[in-house]
């Protein structure tokens, strides 16, 4: 059963409250025995199934332990599973993620543009180290009481080889939730930018503050449509900058059957936060700008600081395992158990090294 929980895993951890459970895994609010630090223990049910499992539970892993700030989740342990199909992982515990804030209706005018500018900061950093998050939805979305945010999810995470263009980079396997997607997603292209993910901050915004999906399209061609009745049918150029060999014939079985303005769909939508949607729901995705210029608009004024908008420090993040090379699910499953020893035997050396100098003082 996918809620049984490992006793190697039990005699660490006192296991509190099921927060929630989706199709990779399930997730519970736990107390580390020792510490008594609260975390969120996630148990990757199978992880390494097929090579498409294994290699989602391997990026997750990786690029979060690459990336460290205030609005990304971060990853403290990771355990192995006795029957070797399953990953356990312990993260941040932050009380609730935002599709839950959105039912429950609480959020004010406030409260939605510090959530944006801080997922605006999380994302200037991510693609300053050359990674899509293509996943971004409010689920992926956890919040605190103060309505401090942490992205998470990190399985359809991306990188970029050195010296490529983010134009020319060739993207396969996404999957995420339809209502978040860009229509050059949508249309099949496989060579994308950020700005898939600036759309979705877009999506989201809209959600907010209209309690309830913003395009809930019921399948791809209706989402296409939904997305043409708010921006217009696309033009030739439009539909040249998806690059996609699928799109003029989708597109002639595609139009926008009215035309609906924000603010029919979402009523109280202030005017500063009208003009960010429109300037990230631009069908050509080179005209959506970046994380980074997003940051300077007008709606997240009055967050905006340069010195607090950090990007990576380090270059391009590398994983060892090129997102292009398909390995088998027991290479994945090798490759990251001898991460996990090598990152126990380095806490070990730090702690040793730490013990030393206090003995010398």
């Amino acid at each position: 059963m996918t809620d049984v929980i490992d006793p190697r895993v039990l005699r660490r951890y006192d296991v509190e409250q099921k927060l929630g459970q989706g199709a990779y895994g399930i997730v519970w609010k736990a107390k580390h025995r020792k510490s008594g630090t609260i975390v969120a223990l996630k148990k990757c049910f199978e992880a390494f199934r097929c090579n498409v499992d294994a290699q989602r539970t391997f990026r997750e892993v990786m690029y979060l332990q690459a990336l460290s700030h205030d609005n990304i989740v971060s990853i403290q342990r990771v355990l192995r599973a006795e029957n070797d199909k399953d990953l356990y992982i312990t993260f941040d515990y932050l009380e609730s993620d935002l599709n839950q804030v959105i039912k429950a209706k609480i959020l004010e005018p406030i409260h939605c543009s510090f959530i944006i500018y801080q997922l605006l900061k999380a994302l200037k950093y991510i693609h300053s180290a050359k990674l899509l998050h293509r996943d971004i939805k409010p689920s992926n979305i956890l919040i605190d009481a103060n309505c401090r945010i942490k992205l998470c999810d990190f399985g359809l995470c991306r990188s970029i080889a050195d010296g490529e263009s983010w134009e020319n980079v060739e993207l396969t396997d996404y999957v995420a939730t339809r209502w978040y997607r860009s229509p050059e997603i949508l249309m099949g292209s496989k060579k994308y930018t950020v700005g898939l993910d600036l759309w979705s901050v877009g999506c989201i915004l809209g959600e907010m503050f209209r309690t309830r999906p913003l395009l809930s399209g019921a399948s791809t061609m209706n989402q296409l449509e939904k997305i043409f009745e708010v921006t217009g049918n696309p033009s030739a150029r439009d539909i040249q900058s998806w690059q996609s060999p699928f799109a003029a014939q989708m597109i002639d079985n595609v139009k926008a059957k009215q035309s609906v303005k924000l603010g029919q769909l979402c009523h109280k939508l202030p005017k500063s936060a009208k003009h960010f949607i429109k300037s990230v729901f631009k069908l050509d995705p080179a005209k959506r700008g970046t994380a980074e210029t997003a940051l300077t608009h007008e709606y997240v004024a009055d967050f905006h600081d340069d010195e607090s908008e950090s990007v990576y420090p380090h270059g391009p993040i590398k994983i060892g395992i090129d997102d292009n090379t398909q390995l088998t699910a027991s290479q994945y499953r090798k490759q990251l158990y001898k991460n996990i020893a090598d990152m126990k035997e380095e806490s070990r050396q730090f702690r040793h090294e730490l013990r030393q100098q206090q003995e010398v003082r």
